[in-house]
């Protein structure tokens, strides 16, 4: 979208893909990105509308990466092509914390044009999302303590206290009902579209037919890569899995070639197999299971009234 900023045009997204997190936003962007009629940027999450203006310090225990200037963030799409729809994918769009403060951003922003902004959601049982990202995180070496007690209400308020990053508030993050809400109050409700992450696992080519449809562009083209996953969580079996598996992967001399010759998706592809053998996904401990769906409940409601589908089996023990 090209609007006037500044006294001079700038492109910028026509839509967004704000979360929710570990629900299958990375894969959705990149089945999207292969759309000769969409450019997305490699960049993702870029966070923007989020953060502006705000000095936040919470970077323990390694700095959250987020892009802080404008300009930083115009020339993300500085390589969109005329006529090519941009969208953007951002996970802290769709926190609580950070919901209204990236609408009003994006009303800063994008002024009278806002109401041409198109947002498209994935959401997942918040129980499978609390465990896939804190397995991420895990791995990812900002999260050290057993599951149970990371995402315990007094570790996280002490430890957000403390400076550490704002993802391991893990229970208040994954509360999204309130965030739809403010998202039908702000935005016109045409605008946006609401999928399950069962959607995008059972049936990706509907959902991507359709969401070509709301954004107006040629249906009928198929990704390649449909049905790759993308940014799957998991752990490594042991600590010499992980050693083997980051010598073959993030330390291999090859790699520098690899990327010359290969397509990112067959890159992602051969890496993706790669890991199998050394990464695991442990199964959320049944009595666990049975405290967040006590604690998830209400929220579940909610989000099944206002989105309008069935969510009775993420009720399910």
């Amino acid at each position: 979208m090209l609007i006037k900023l500044n006294g001079k045009q700038v492109k910028l997204p026509d839509f967004f893909i704000p979360g929710a997190g570990k629900s299958g936003t990375t894969s959705l962007a990149r089945y999207l990105a292969q759309h000769p009629e969409i450019y997305i940027p490699a960049l993702k999450e870029p966070q923007f509308f989020a953060f502006w203006g705000v000095d936040f310090k919470n970077h323990y225990p390694k700095p959250f990466p987020y892009v802080k200037e404008l300009d930083e963030y115009i020339s993300l799409f500085k390589d969109a092509n005329d006529g090519e729809l941009i969208g953007e994918a951002s996970t802290w769009y769709s926190i609580p914390l950070t919901a209204q403060r990236s609408i009003d951003n994006i009303k800063k922003i994008y002024g009278k044009y806002t109401e041409n902004l198109k947002f498209i959601f994935i959401i997942r049982n918040p129980i499978e999302r609390i465990f896939s990202a804190y397995l991420m995180y895990y791995e990812m070496g900002i999260e050290n303590l057993p599951f149970e007690e990371a995402i315990s209400f007094q570790v996280c308020e002490t430890r957000i206290n403390n400076g550490y990053r704002l993802e391991l508030n893990y229970i208040n993050n994954m509360l999204i009902a309130n965030v739809i809400e403010i998202y039908f109050k702000e935005l016109p409700r045409e605008n946006i579209k609401i999928y399950l992450y069962e959607d995008l696992k059972e049936k990706p080519l509907w959902l991507l037919k359709d969401i070509f449809r709301f954004l107006g562009i040629n249906d009928n083209y198929i990704p390649s890569n449909l049905g790759t996953p993308y940014n799957p969580s998991g752990i490594p079996k042991s600590p010499l899995h992980k050693l083997v598996y980051r010598l073959l992967i993030s330390y291999n001399p090859l790699k520098p070639l690899a990327k010359k010759l290969l397509s990112e998706e067959v890159s992602y592809k051969i890496a993706h197999k790669l890991r199998k053998p050394f990464y695991t996904k442990p199964e959320i401990p049944p009595s666990m299971r049975k405290k967040l769906l006590d604690i998830f409940r209400e929220d579940i409601l909610k989000l099944q009234d206002l989105i309008g589908r069935d969510l009775s089996h993420w009720l399910e023990g």
